[in-house]
C-alpha cells in the first residue's frame, strides 16, 4: 500500500474494550512483542473492568482494532500499560489517539502526573512518549512482589519478577532487556 493511502488516525475510532475484544487484543499484544503475564488473561482482565473500564482503549478502523492501552488510576497516579499498534498503522498518529484519549481521562479524575515503564531496549517507546513529555524518572527504581504463586512471567528467563512490562510500539521481543 502506498503511503498516501495507507490509513491515518482520522480513520480510527477511540472506544472503551469490551471482553468481546479479548481475542483480538490478545493477538495484537502478542504480534507487538508484549511480555503476556497472568494478569493478562481474560479472567483477570474481566476484573480489571470491574474498576475503571473507562481506562482501557481501544482504536478501531474497519471494524478491526488496529491499536490499544490500558490505564489504571489509584486514586493518587496514573499508569499507562500496554500500548500496542498494529505494525502497518505505526507512525500514523494511532498511539498518539489513544494516549490523547487516555490522559483526558486521567485529568477528568483528577490525576495530576502519569507514570509508566518501559522495558530497557525499547527505543520507540522512549522516543514516542520523550516526545509527549514524560521523562525517566532516575531516583526511582521499580520493585515488585509476587503476591500469588504463578503472579509473575516464568517464561523469559532470569529470575521471576526480574523483567517490567510496559508499553510497546515495535521491535522483536530479544530486543528487550530486563529492567
Amino acid at each position: 500500500m502506498d503511503d498516501a493511502d495507507r490509513p491515518t488516525a482520522a480513520s480510527v475510532a477511540v472506544r472503551e474494550f469490551t471482553m468481546a475484544d479479548y481475542a483480538a487484543v490478545d493477538e495484537l499484544w502478542r504480534r507487538a512483542g508484549l511480555w503476556m503475564r497472568p494478569s493478562d488473561r481474560p479472567e483477570r482482565l474481566a476484573l480489571k473492568l470491574t474498576r475503571d473500564p473507562d481506562l482501557f482503549l481501544v482504536a478501531e478502523s474497519g471494524g478491526r482494532i488496529v491499536g490499544v492501552t490500558m490505564g489504571g488510576w489509584d486514586g493518587r497516579r496514573a499508569y499507562i500499560y500496554h500500548l500496542a499498534v498494529e505494525p502497518e498503522r505505526r507512525r500514523r498518529g494511532v498511539a498518539s489517539r489513544l494516549i490523547d484519549e487516555l490522559e483526558a481521562r486521567f485529568r477528568a479524575k483528577g490525576a495530576l502526573k502519569a507514570k509508566l515503564q518501559i522495558v530497557e531496549g525499547n527505543d520507540a517507546s522512549i522516543a514516542f512518549f520523550s516526545a509527549r513529555g514524560y521523562e525517566l524518572e532516575r531516583v526511582c527504581r521499580p520493585w515488585g512482589k509476587e503476591l500469588v504463586p504463578g503472579g509473575a512471567p516464568d517464561d523469559l528467563g532470569g529470575a521471576p519478577g526480574d523483567h517490567c512490562g510496559g508499553p510497546d510500539l515495535g521491535g522483536a521481543p530479544g530486543d528487550r532487556e530486563p529492567c
